[in-house]
């Protein structure tokens, strides 16, 4: 950057233009002002009798010069003084104005270098201050954007590599005629497929929906209908674990245009995570009712449990992909945790909102809403 393209010269270099035009209009008045009086001022002293005498003579006269001049000079002194004064404290005005601004270049270079989550200082309140605090802001969620692609990637080839290790061992020993190919050994593998396709497909959901291209077929359903077959599908899951599930549905639910297989894999997804998560003996309660927000009207629909709950640090993160707060990714505690993040877009996807609560020791509560 040349020095004169800098905001420093450029600022420094109004202000001392500024301050110089008003020094020198302001000099300029005084000089002439001043000439002006003091020619009245000789003018009426000439003019008073003395004696009865008028005064008569040079209004100007060597000493009257000499105190005109050393006037003149005294504020063409002042004046340079008030100039170098007014460079010198604009500059430091200035610097200390765009100094914040340099540090924030440098942490732009920083994080154009590929060293995410640099921040500066937030010293000031103006509106430099406004811009570093959101500079750091996005700097944070860019490292912590940044972050999530690493475990998604990481977490994606973990998903694929046991079932492609399962097939790949099944087709070698199948070669080498260790595994015999009979019809259990191969519907063992088409389960690994449907699995790989499955995931392949629900992450090609995900990033269509992310990007609003996701093709919805929508129909007109009722909410209700869908929650009871859901519940009725899943029954044998519940009898299992001996869970408790209840309805409270409201009658007059209007109707409301929602793509019906996408919507069911909301429910299915919430529901399962449930029934896995709880204890036996728990219970969970399924509810329904229309709701005005802004003006418009929703479905809104409930799915609480009593089961033991979601720690805090984990709820603010349960709808990202893959996460889960057991880390070990033991299929026995869990499938692969896209599971949500699915159910979060697909909501959104139709326009609707949707919010977990819970507390730990008394159970969760998922919430999500379809406009009417």
């Amino acid at each position: 950057m040349k020095r004169y393209d800098s905001l420093v010269f450029r600022l420094t270099g109004m202000v001392f233009i500024l301050l110089f035009l008003t020094i020198s209009l302001l000099l300029f008045l005084v000089n002439n002002q001043m000439s002006s009086n003091f020619s009245e001022y000789l003018q009426m002293y000439n003019a008073m009798p003395s004696h009865g005498m008028m005064r008569h003579g040079m209004m100007h006269g060597a000493a009257e010069m000499h105190y005109l001049s050393s006037i003149h000079e005294s504020l063409l002194w002042v004046g340079l003084l008030m100039l170098s004064l007014s460079v010198a404290v604009s500059y430091v005005v200035v610097r200390r104005l765009t100094q914040p601004l340099l540090a924030l270049t440098h942490a732009v270079h920083t994080i154009q270098e590929g060293k995410l989550g640099q921040t500066v200082p937030v010293e000031r309140h103006d509106e430099v201050g406004i811009l570093a605090q959101t500079f750091n802001d996005m700097s944070v969620h860019l490292a912590e954007n940044d972050l999530m692609r690493r475990h998604l990637f990481a977490s994606i080839a973990h998903e694929l590599r046991t079932p492609l290790a399962i097939l790949q061992g099944n087709l070698e020993g199948m070669v080498d005629d260790v595994i015999p190919t009979d019809k259990k050994i191969l519907l063992s593998m088409e389960d690994e497929v449907l699995r790989l396709s499955r995931l392949v497909q629900d992450l090609r959901d995900l990033s269509l929906a992310e990007i609003n291209e996701l093709v919805l077929h929508k129909t007109k359903s009722n909410m209700n209908l869908l929650l009871e077959r859901a519940v009725s599908m899943l029954q044998p899951l519940c009898e299992e674990k001996q869970l408790v599930v209840s309805l409270d549905l409201c009658p007059d639910l209007p109707d409301i245009s929602i793509d019906t297989d996408r919507i069911n894999q909301v429910i299915y997804n919430i529901l399962n995570n449930a029934i896995r998560y709880i204890d036996r003996g728990c219970s969970i309660h399924v509810s329904t009712q229309c709701v005005e927000q802004e003006g418009r009207r929703f479905v809104q629909t409930t799915i609480a449990d009593t089961g033991r709950g979601i720690a805090e640090e984990d709820l603010k993160h349960i709808f990202q992909y893959f996460y889960r707060g057991e880390k070990s990714r033991s299929r026995k505690s869990g499938g692969s945790g896209i599971g949500l993040a699915l159910a979060q877009q697909f909501v959104l996807c139709h326009g609707g909102t949707i919010h977990a609560d819970s507390t730990v020791g008394e159970g969760t509560t998922f919430t999500f809403t379809l406009p009417v």
